[in-house]
Order: C-alpha cells, then sequence, then structure tokens
C-alpha cells in the first residue's frame, strides 16, 4: 500500500504531490462537495479532514 496513505491529514497535504490531472479532480470534487452542501466559501477551504479525506482517495487510485 501507498505510505502516503498512512500519514497524518497535514502531512499528507504538505507531501501529496498530485499530478496536474489529479489536482483538478481533486478541485473538482471539492466543488461538488461545496455545492451539495451550500458552501458559501472558497471550495478549496474546506476543512483539512475532508481534504485529506480526498487526497486518499485519489492516491488510492493510483495503484489501481
Amino acid at each position: 500500500m501507498n505510505a502516503l496513505l498512512s500519514l497524518s491529514d497535514a502531512e499528507l497535504i504538505e507531501t501529496a504531490d498530485l499530478t496536474n490531472s489529479e489536482f483538478d479532480e481533486l478541485e473538482n470534487q471539492l466543488a461538488i462537495r461545496a455545492a451539495c452542501l451550500g458552501w458559501t466559501g472558497d471550495p478549496m477551504r474546506q476543512p483539512l479532514e475532508t481534504v485529506a479525506a480526498i487526497v486518499r482517495g485519489i492516491i488510492a487510485k493510483r495503484t489501481h
């Protein structure tokens, strides 16, 4: 399993190094989540736990 997945949320966000397409996927997922929740702030500024969970999902797809 990818070692990144076991990092803390903050460490993961600092070291994930997403590709351009992965970052686009992160932005899209955050925008969809923000719209569903009626989030009025910047979709990219959602709670760390939320962003980290999405990043973990994106990283997990790398091994499939």
